[in-house]
């Protein structure tokens, strides 16, 4: 949309942004529903769902209304000046939004609806309020659902709690629904086993959610401690002098469960589980290629030289400036795909010169094989959908790849870095990715070594068929586990590949900065001026850094949740308030 991206803090899909700076007693109610109604319509899916433009999502009120980089640039939005706003520009006056190969394009009517809602200082919806749910209400759901499940069962049932995002104001239901998609997706994406797991709400109010860890195999090698070992907001509740009542519940819990803590934040788990080290932990991924080749039934070399690999290359890509050549493989529950990447497009790096790697001792075509630095594996789990390996030129695993190699703009792991786990499945949203071979028209190569490569390179209908099946494949699968959850309300009837991937965008939101609202919803507070005045009267609070809040500036992140010191920020606000004793898992 413009020559220069803001930089954005989050990319939250199906949600309503931050009402920022609105009075919510001067907002007509219809003229903001109809005005987010408009870019949802006619803007989301290139920039919600595609990020056509990095990093501009159009139902984030923050963004559209941030001032940008460049002076010389409109912000997308201008409060109550259409004609400094960006998007009225594209859309009415050179009217090249949406593009002409759109499903639909705004109306005249539509765009004097849109121009109205700019002159009113674009107005977000408000947001439904919601009961607050106390740690203690919690608690109890936990173990009314232990009481009822065998007692053979109970030592394996875990739990995944939206209770500090339901309280928060600022997360709407929509975004509540992505956070359970995203949940889902990820419990079956850190799956060896080939049944689908649907997480069950516990007590119908679609805040807490159960797994038993033998149905994702996570009892084996003690999987849930491991996870539990870098978890910074762990709290046991047995001891908190005003309470005896949830002193005695969690002491039954904690028995039932036999565990300290049988609950996980789902916005952290969403976050870290789904990259090193826990995702390749919980995934039990082994430290090199090849043991995942010999468990998934691919031999690489043998299947180049006896042609049974499908070739394709491209002088760039999607993560990468310099070429890039990928393989598909048969594999033991699908496909397996190895992408070959490179620094340069220089010497035996350029695969239209050298398209016969890669190098190993029997390979007959070693003067044409190329010299790669590093490459992604993309492959079927046994329930349809997809597991992720990042390796050095050598094959050994890296937890992210060289920046000079591959890079991600939409900064999903919060740097450009792609991360092995979250950012291939934000990148890899609906399974494999459509491409179009360039390697086979552009081959320099005559006799025998041209002949040898032709063989490897598929027909396009035939490449296309097999991306086709991954597809189909993957998206059966993702449908499975986040349908239930995406696909609700207005939104029932939509196809599975028009919501966004929810892991991805679930993880930028985790890593925003915190302000009072977030916080006092994470220590389990029913409002802001209770956590202002803790802050006020407790010198300690504002000796840990929590002073700006009182003037609704934030904190970092990583502050509140490292536990470099042991304890996390949270940890030691928590255990200054008594809300709960900070508790640790080695």
């Amino acid at each position: 949309m413009r020559k220069k991206i803001i930089a954005a803090m989050s990319l939250v899909v199906l949600a309503v942004s931050q009402i920022a700076a609105q009075n919510s007693d001067t907002i007509d109610p219809t003229l903001a529903n109809q005005g987010y109604d408009f870019l949802k319509t006619y803007c989301y899916r290139c920039h919600g769902i595609d990020f056509k433009a990095p990093r501009l999502q159009v139902l984030d009120r923050d963004i559209l209304i941030s001032h940008p980089s460049d002076p010389e640039d409109k912000p997308f939005i201008t409060p109550g000046k259409p004609e400094d706003s960006a998007l009225w520009q594209r859309v009415a006056i050179s009217k090249d939004m949406p593009p002409e190969d759109a499903p639909a394009r705004p109306s005249n009517a539509e765009q004097e609806i849109f121009r109205r809602w700019i002159l009113a200082n674009a107005p977000f919806p408000a947001r439904a309020s919601r009961e607050f749910i106390s740690e203690k209400s919690a608690l109890q759901s936990i173990l009314n659902h232990l009481r009822k499940t065998p007692s053979s069962d109970r030592p394996f049932q875990r739990y995944y709690t939206l209770t500090n995002l339901h309280n928060n104001r600022q997360v709407n239901d929509d975004e509540l629904r992505l956070y359970r998609a995203a949940l889902s997706k990820l419990i079956n994406s850190l799956s060896w086993e080939r049944n689908l797991v649907v997480p069950t709400d516990i007590d119908g109010r679609q805040i807490i959610y159960a797994i038993d860890l033998r149905d994702v195999g996570w009892n084996k090698n003690d999987l849930w401690r491991k996870v539990l070992e870098v978890y910074p907001y762990g709290l046991k509740f047995e001891q908190i002098p005003s309470d005896p009542e949830m002193n005695a519940t969690a002491s039954e819990v904690y028995q039932l469960a036999e565990t300290d803590l049988p609950a996980l934040r789902a916005d952290w788990f969403i976050s870290f589980a789904s990259r090193p080290p826990l995702y390749h932990t919980l995934l039990m991924l082994p430290m090199s290629a090849r043991p995942l080749e010999d468990m998934l039934g691919v031999d690489v070399e043998t299947d180049f030289l006896k042609d049974r690999l499908a070739r394709a290359g491209f002088a760039t890509s999607g993560v990468s400036g310099q070429n890039r050549l990928v393989d598909r493989h048969r594999a033991a529950y699908g496909s397996y795909w190895k992408s070959y990447d490179f620094k340069s497009n220089e010497g035996p790096h350029n695969i239209f010169h050298f398209p016969l790697g890669p190098t190993f001792r029997e390979n007959p075509f070693a003067a044409q094989a190329f010299q790669h630095d590093g490459g992604e594996i993309i492959f079927n789990l046994p329930n349809g959908l997809q597991g992720y390996l990042l390796v050095d030129g050598k094959g050994n695993r890296i937890d992210s790849g060289p920046i000079e190699v591959v890079s991600d703009a939409l900064k999903t792991s919060g740097t450009p870095a792609i991360v092995n786990g979250l950012s291939c499945m934000a990148c890899h949203k609906h399974g494999t990715i459509e491409f179009k071979d360039t390697l086979g028209e552009g081959l320099a190569l005559f006799g025998q070594p041209r002949r040898k490569a032709e063989r490897l390179i598929p027909k396009p209908s035939e490449m296309d068929h097999m991306i086709a099946q991954d597809h189909e494949r993957f998206c059966q699968a993702l449908e499975t586990v986040t349908g239930p959850f995406l696909k609700t309300g207005t939104d029932q009837s939509k196809r599975i590949e028009e919501f966004p991937e929810p892991i991805g965008a679930i993880a930028r939101l985790y890593l925003k900065d915190l302000g009072p609202e977030e916080i006092a919803s994470e220590l389990g507070m029913e409002s802001v001026d209770e956590l202002k005045k803790s802050i006020k009267l407790n010198p300690k609070l504002r000796e840990l850094g929590l002073a700006p809040l009182i003037n609704d500036n934030t904190i970092k992140r990583d502050v509140w949740h490292s536990l470099e010191s042991f304890l996390s920020l949270f940890h030691r606000v928590s255990n200054e308030l008594e809300i709960g004793t900070p508790h640790r898992t080695f």
